[in-house]
């Protein structure tokens, strides 16, 4: 035989021996052998287990399969269901386009119960663009009933496919509202909204303030208990619309004759602390807030914090006469002006005497004001001023609340200049409710509210001896100083004038002031405390005596008609027999000077007689 074996005498040796079956191993590809991984011992065939093993992980991707899709066949049919069980329903837009439903605002009344604020119940028109059949038609007939809308714009919101709601045009009158509906074209609906009046337009646009689009308080009493009125709760203020449309009336009219550039006024109920009247001019109609001008929407009576100039003379003639450095007839040198540092302190009518404390306030002089805070110093000034109320801000209601500035180094030189009413500012508030402690002797909270703030338990400052002596200052003022054209025949006033130069860049303007007077009524367990200011008025009306006094005069008079307070008749009879007499009118413009050389004879209104050495016309 021969040596040599043939093939597959090789390969049936090599799988077990000579007698082997022959196996045929076909040659694979490269990509074959990456498919197929069968052991190099076997054929190309799987085994049975490998078969076995296939079909079970076959048939669990089966189970998966149907598992998913038996979910998804499931959650298109509970949709199905919903959508076909639901009642129909207008389309919906997002939340952040949609408006939320508005509730009814609560009323706004005064003290008498007018109405001052309400809430009527109008339509807004609005789109759903999804349910427009033809924008053009929409576009071309929707100018017939509201011919200011802007169609262009209205067209590119039409024509958004990704929006489902659009305003066209909020709070529509009556009559719009009718001719819309009339043109019939679908896809428009209306909204019931609530939309925010104030039947007495600019009257007291700075006490109620406004509200925007959505009837959300923008200022004023509407911001200050927005709260309370968008839940529906009425508010009652302590405001007399009577007193306020007297008051305004009084103050238009001296701002025109005056030239002033701006002027307010206050007035405070003395016993509850209520606010019952607050002009600030320029005003605007709140029911068109968008047309105000900031100018216009600035209350200079509760924002304003201004020098307040003279009236401060009250407060340090008070602090001198409850601390006891003084009486109403201690003398002070004001012959010479005081100079301190590299400031001098002088008076705008020098009267170049020593005068008493009483008339140091009656001719408003400054280097008196000076001497007499400089008895108790600085520490004992800002006390005193502290327990007035009139280092923090004063909080009525109505939330434009203006800040106090006072010096951080108070010293000598700023207790001078402090006690005649320069290196400090405060609000109106803060004066009008300073001089009400003033004349009751209580330090109480104002408040817009009727019946004021009755939570606080009001604080005794002022006994009653003292409270005395203020009263004859004040009343002496009015009889002989400065205040004499506030006085109104049969009524005892008492009061203090004003004028204070105002600040420019880094110093005073010598020929623009800001002047005021404060006025009580009565004197004597007093009514109502009114302060009437004006900013910059021409020359003739520059001082707090030309100008602020005769306002407060002219309101009092108003106001005594009103508010029945008794008048002192005989007074009132003998002042009519003295006009007759000299054949003088009762609006003489001299009157009121008449009038004070009457009450002096007399002596019915309580105040100081003129001394022979002093006697001369204060100017302040």
């Amino acid at each position: 035989m021969s040596q040599f074996k043939k093939p597959w005498e090789s390969a049936r040796i090599g799988r077990g021996g000579r007698d082997a079956t022959p196996a045929f191993t076909p040659k694979r590809s490269t990509i074959q052998q990456r498919r197929v991984k069968t052991h190099a011992a076997r054929g190309f065939m799987p085994t049975r287990a490998e078969m076995v093993e296939s079909g079970v992980a076959a048939h669990f991707r089966a189970m998966i399969v149907m598992g998913v899709l038996t979910l998804a066949f499931a959650g298109v049919g509970a949709k199905l269901a919903y959508v076909g069980l639901m009642p129909p329903a207008e389309p919906r837009a997002s939340i952040r386009e949609m408006p939320k439903e508005t509730l009814r605002r609560g009323n706004i009344y005064d003290r008498n119960n007018v109405l001052l604020a309400a809430t009527l119940k109008v339509y807004s028109l609005y789109a759903d663009p999804k349910r427009i059949l033809d924008p053009q038609e929409v576009v071309r007939r929707l100018p017939l009933a509201l011919p200011e809308l802007d169609m262009t714009r209205l067209k590119a919101q039409l024509e958004d496919p990704s929006r489902r709601f659009i305003w066209i045009k909020r709070r529509l009158s009556p009559d719009e509202a009718q001719k819309v509906n009339a043109l019939g074209l679908p896809g428009l609906e209306f909204r019931e909204e609530f939309v925010r009046v104030y039947p007495h337009k600019n009257l007291a646009s700075h006490v109620l303030g406004a509200v925007d689009v959505d009837n959300n308080g923008l200022a004023g009493v509407e911001r200050g208990f927005n709260t309370q009125l968008a839940a529906g709760e009425d508010i009652h203020l302590g405001l007399d619309v009577r007193l306020q449309e007297m008051l305004r009336r009084r103050l238009i009219e001296m701002k025109d004759k005056s030239e002033s550039k701006a002027a307010w006024a206050l007035v405070m109920k003395a016993p509850t602390r209520e606010i019952v009247a607050l002009v600030s001019l320029p005003d605007y109609d709140p029911n068109h807030l968008g047309k105000a001008t900031p100018a216009e929407m600035f209350n200079h009576v509760t924002l304003g914090s201004y020098e307040m100039g003279s009236t401060f003379k009250l407060f340090t003639l008070a602090q001198g006469l409850v601390e006891k450095k003084i009486t109403p007839d201690t003398l002070i040198d004001a012959r010479t002006p005081i100079s301190i540092g590299r400031y001098t302190i002088k008076d705008f009518h020098a009267k170049k005497a020593i005068l008493t404390a009483n008339e140091v306030l009656r001719y408003s002089s400054n280097i008196g004001a000076a001497k007499i805070a400089d008895m108790s110093g600085p520490a004992a000034q800002k006390e005193f001023m502290a327990k007035l109320g009139m280092l923090e801000p004063i909080q009525t209601g109505i939330p434009e609340v203006g800040n106090v500035r006072y010096p951080n180094n108070w010293g000598r030189i700023q207790t001078f200049t402090i006690s005649f009413g320069h290196g400090m500012s405060v609000t109106p508030v803060h004066l009008v409710n300073a001089v009400a402690t003033l004349a009751d002797g209580y330090v109480k909270h104002p408040s817009v509210l009727l019946g004021g703030v009755s939570t606080t338990q009001p604080r005794r400052m002022i006994d009653d001896a003292t409270l005395e002596q203020i009263h004859v200052l004040m009343r002496d003022v009015v009889l002989n100083g400065s205040g004499r054209s506030s006085q109104v025949i049969g009524y005892d006033i008492g009061g203090k004038t004003g004028t204070a130069e105002k600040i420019v860049g880094r110093g005073y303007a010598k020929d623009k002031n800001r002047v005021s007077y404060v006025g009580v009524l009565p004197m004597k367990n007093p009514e109502y405390i009114t302060l009437v200011m004006l900013d910059e008025p021409k020359k003739g009306y520059e001082t707090g005596g030309k100008s602020a006094a005769p306002v407060v005069g002219d309101f009092y008079r108003d106001l005594t008609q009103l508010a029945a307070l008794k008048p002192d008749m005989d007074e009132v009879t003998a002042y009519r027999a003295l006009l007759d007499k000299t054949k003088r009118k009762y609006d003489d413009p001299w009157q009121t000077y008449v009038l004070s050389d009457f009450r002096t004879k007399r002596g019915s209104a309580g105040g100081v007689q003129l001394r022979p050495d002093a006697a001369g016309a204060a100017v302040d």
